[in-house]
């Protein structure tokens, strides 16, 4: 028999408070994605990472637990893979590359819109990366940051930097939860779309690679 398809769509999630953790995970898999990794970023806390859900003891599966019972909802059985990146920095300069190739995953920042910032794309303005049809099927990353957004300007610029497209869902700040099933909703219906496509243009895949940096300089 074969393995089930695993889903098109990751997602990177700054860690949030444990019981609001408990109630993402069944989400994340009912949705569907392929890898969760949990990171760690200014604003989340370190106690955070002492909940249960991270001991050596049982904390597995408990995590496993909490996924599975989003599948069972679904009707899908592909367990999301769950990654750690405590030292986001690190993670990103090291282990980004080898999971989320960039000729391969279009990478997607969400952050809410600032005023006095230019406008922010939407989700619908991803274009496919140029490896997916070669390289296998073409995926999107998703990062969602803390409540109240990613830290500005270093964090941004640290994912701008690794080839991360700046999106918004708007200027509301929304709590991670209500994020999460928004954004992977939207992503999951554009990747539908794809396949159905045309090749994209050398331009349009540049401008994809090399995402303009917001200009924090003009909030000062």
């Amino acid at each position: 028999r074969p393995p089930p398809p695993v889903p098109r769509v990751d997602l990177l999630l700054a860690l949030p408070r444990p019981l609001q953790l408990e109630r993402i995970l069944p989400m994340v898999s009912q949705l569907g994605v392929g890898t969760l990794v949990l990171a760690g970023a200014r604003k989340v806390e370190l106690c955070y990472w002492g909940s249960h859900l991270f001991r050596e003891i049982g904390g597995a599966e408990r995590t496993r637990a909490l996924l599975v019972d989003g599948l069972s909802q679904s009707g899908e059985t592909a367990v999301p893979k769950v990654v750690r990146a405590k030292n986001f920095r690190r993670w990103c300069a090291h282990e980004l590359d080898v999971l989320f190739p960039r000729n391969q995953v279009a990478r997607v920042l969400a952050h809410p819109q600032r005023a006095g910032l230019p406008p922010h794309g939407r989700v619908r303005d991803i274009v496919e990366p140029p490896g997916g049809s070669a390289g296998g099927p073409s995926r999107m990353l998703i990062a969602v940051g803390p409540e109240g957004g990613w830290d500005e300007p270093d964090e941004i610029e640290l994912l701008t930097h690794h080839g991360f497209t700046l999106i918004t869902l708007g200027e509301r700040v929304l709590r991670s939860d209500i994020a999460v099933v928004s954004l992977l909703t939207l992503a999951h219906d554009l990747v539908h779309t794809w396949s159905n496509r045309p090749t994209p243009s050398a331009e349009s895949v540049a401008t994809v690679a090399q995402p303009a940096e917001p200009d924090f300089a003009s909030l000062v």
